[in-house]
């Protein structure tokens, strides 16, 4: 399968998650309490942003096979050490904590969705990861 068609199958189902509004809530509730290290970058985040974020950012994160979009550039940078400072082992618990919602929301997520979504999203976790250095 294609990376273009890997895409387009893993927003089918990215669209069943978040069609269901607990989605996004569950995904926070399991990333806040998967460390206290995410729990306190979060401590005074507006949520009703940051969940808006996420959708936009999810749709950047899958076509990162594509070639490196400026806006994902952008995103990863303000991500970076010098910036929000996410430390790239969070990404691991972020990705832990987006599959495990979906499994608890879409009771058709199985072995294989779980490997289609982390297939997906690898590529831009690990810019992420890549930019996590730059000055």
């Amino acid at each position: 399968m294609s990376p273009t068609d890997l895409a387009a199958e893993f927003n089918e189902s990215f669209k069943c998650c978040v069609n269901d509004p607990l989605f996004i809530d569950r995904f926070y509730e399991l990333f806040l309490s998967s460390s206290g290290e995410v729990k306190l970058m979060f401590k005074d985040t507006d949520m009703e942003t940051q969940k808006a974020m996420l959708h936009i950012s999810m749709a950047y994160m899958t076509k990162s096979h594509e070639k490196k979009s400026e806006i994902l550039l952008k995103i990863a940078n303000s991500h970076n050490k010098n910036n929000l400072n996410i430390r790239p082992h969070l990404y691991s618990l972020w990705l832990d904590s987006l599959v495990s919602a979906a499994k608890s929301i879409n009771h058709d997520f199985d072995n294989n969705t779980e490997k289609l979504w982390r297939t997906c999203l690898q590529p831009g976790i690990d810019l992420m990861i890549s930019r996590y250095q730059v000055v």
